[in-house]
């Protein structure tokens, strides 16, 4: 005999049928409960394995396809009865039987030794306290963190306001060292002085301001730093302009760009216009290579051939230039251009 015959028709048997003398009620009766076995048999192993693997989280997977394999096999061997209803496949039926048998036994044998660790497992209930558990230790971290930072608000807020309150404090002193100075040029280096006082009171009330107190928007830092230091000068009819694109620093930036600004705004009231009639314009501009340009111009006259390059003034500009590692250059046609060109700062 073939192994062909062996499997598909045996010498000598009779397909199932024959023994249930093909009574109509039971072949059907077996047909439809063979098939509707077999279809259950291979949805539920389709099912499991669609859930493997969208939680490829789930511990101990492998038993789980020992159980597809497994039922898989229990659900051809149903649908193959129906076929030897009328063909005796006896071979094949066995083949089928016994790939099922070993499926089953390795599945039996692999899963009592893994029942106890499958039990250790937490439930549902388990992993739902232990979650409420953490949700309610993160609620009071978060309150605390939120109370940490509130005390640390409040604390930068009353060290930025105790800081602008002591230079406005050295800034009427200085007021009142001024009114006992005869001398035109100590009033006038104090009143410098009260002007870059100013800008780093200026600074820090900004920052008082700002929603999380370390950085602000400093165009309008400039337009109120350069109306003070143009209120501050001697009366005249010198206009002004600031246009500053949007960006946001911080003290480390603001500080030396607003002393920057007072020092040339500064310098044009005392040299660009000596007849106080004229213009002065502040720009601030970003670009796209990560450079800040600041600009401050006037239409005066220019500077003097003469004016000491060497002044308190220039050596101020010259040393925060170079602070914030940036270059200056200074045009003198139609009045005086200062341009400086600094990093943008990292805050934005």
């Amino acid at each position: 005999m073939s192994i062909w015959d062996w499997l598909m028709n045996p010498s000598g048997l009779t397909p199932h049928g024959f023994c249930l003398s093909w009574a109509p009620g039971l072949i059907a009766t077996h047909v439809i409960a063979d098939a509707l076995i077999g279809l259950a048999y291979f949805s539920i192993p389709l099912a499991i394995a669609s859930l493997l693997r969208r939680r490829p989280d789930i511990r101990y997977s492998w038993v789980a396809y020992l159980f597809v394999g497994f039922i898989l096999a229990c659900g051809t061997t149903h649908l193959w009865a129906i076929l030897t209803l009328w063909y005796p496949a006896y071979g094949v039926e066995a083949v089928i039987k016994t790939i099922t048998a070993i499926l089953s036994l390795a599945t039996a044998g692999l899963l009592w030794p893994l029942l106890p660790k499958i039990a250790a497992l937490p439930s549902a209930a388990d992993l739902a306290r232990v979650n409420s558990e953490l949700e309610a230790r993160v609620a009071e971290r978060t309150a605390e963190l939120t109370r940490a930072l509130a005390q640390r608000d409040l604390l930068l807020r009353e060290v930025y306001h105790r800081v602008k309150n002591n230079l406005q404090i050295v800034d009427a002193m200085m007021v009142m060292q001024a009114r006992r100075l005869a001398d035109p040029q100590a009033k006038q280096a104090l009143t410098d002085m009260r002007s870059r006082l100013h800008a780093l009171g200026l600074v820090h009330h900004q920052l008082m301001e700002s929603l999380d107190l370390e950085t602000f928007d400093i165009g309008p830092f400039l337009r109120e730093l350069t109306q003070n230091v143009m209120q501050s000068g001697p009366p005249s009819e010198v206009g002004f302009t600031v246009r500053a694109a949007p960006l946001t620093v911080g003290l480390d930036f603001a500080i030396p760009l607003g002393l920057i600004v007072t020092e040339l705004v500064t310098n044009a009231l005392k040299h660009a216009f000596p007849d106080g009639v004229g213009h002065v314009e502040v720009i601030l501009e970003q670009d796209q290579t990560g450079l800040v340009t600041l600009v401050v111009a006037d239409n005066g006259k220019g500077l003097d051939p003469e004016h000491d390059r060497t002044s308190l003034g220039s050596t101020i500009i010259e040393g925060l230039v170079k602070q914030m590692r940036g270059t200056l250059s200074v045009n003198h046609e139609n009045g005086v251009r200062s341009e400086i060109r600094v990093p943008r700062p990292l805050s934005t």
